[in-house]
Order: structure tokens, then sequence, then C-alpha cells
């Protein structure tokens, strides 16, 4: 395998990564309420 496409795809899953934990996809609504209740203390 290419040298760039063995960065290109470290690139693209590190980018895929920090958008999927940025975004919060896994509890949006609980992630929510914590947050706002954090927030408010």
């Amino acid at each position: 395998m290419p040298v760039w496409l063995e960065i290109l795809l470290n690139l693209s899953g590190y980018a895929g990564f920090v958008a999927l934990a940025s975004h919060g996809t896994a509890c949006p609504s609980n992630c929510a309420d914590h947050q706002t209740s954090t927030d408010d203390r």
C-alpha cells in the first residue's frame, strides 16, 4: 500500500472519530440533559 494512501486513511479515520465524538450520537438526549444540569450548578 502506498504511503500517501496510508496517511489518507489515518487522517480520514481520525476525522471520522472526532466527528462522532463531538456529535454525541451515542446518547443525544441524555448527554444534553446532563450538560444542562451541570451548567446550572
